[in-house]
């Protein structure tokens, strides 16, 4: 039976480069250190740990800002008149749940 060298059994094929700021890779090398592993062990274990919920799409925040904008025109009209427009306020609550529902899947 022969045996192969390690190079040759190896499951991680796939090499990526990534640039990072001094400050991103001071903080890596502090992870690394803290957990007493290597950098790359310390990055896989955060992408298997990584729930797709920590990395909301580009869209959902997008979502969420135009709520919040539409959510201050309302705060602003309500202040400045001291009536609320109740159908602007349902528009508001729905487009909320909508993006809660997103979440939660």
């Amino acid at each position: 039976m022969s045996h192969r060298s390690g190079s040759e059994n190896r499951i991680r094929t796939i090499v990526y480069t990534t640039r990072w700021s001094p400050d991103e890779f001071a903080l890596l090398h502090q992870l690394a250190d803290h957990d007493g592993g290597s950098i790359a062990q310390v990055l896989r274990r955060l992408v298997r740990q990584a729930h797709p919920m920590l990395l909301p799409s580009r869209l959902l925040v997008t979502e969420v800002r135009r709520i919040g904008a539409n959510l201050n025109q309302l705060t602003r009209h309500a202040h400045g008149t001291q009536t609320l427009p109740l159908a602007e306020l349902r528009q508001v609550h729905a487009d909320l749940l909508v993006v809660l529902r997103a979440l939660r899947s």
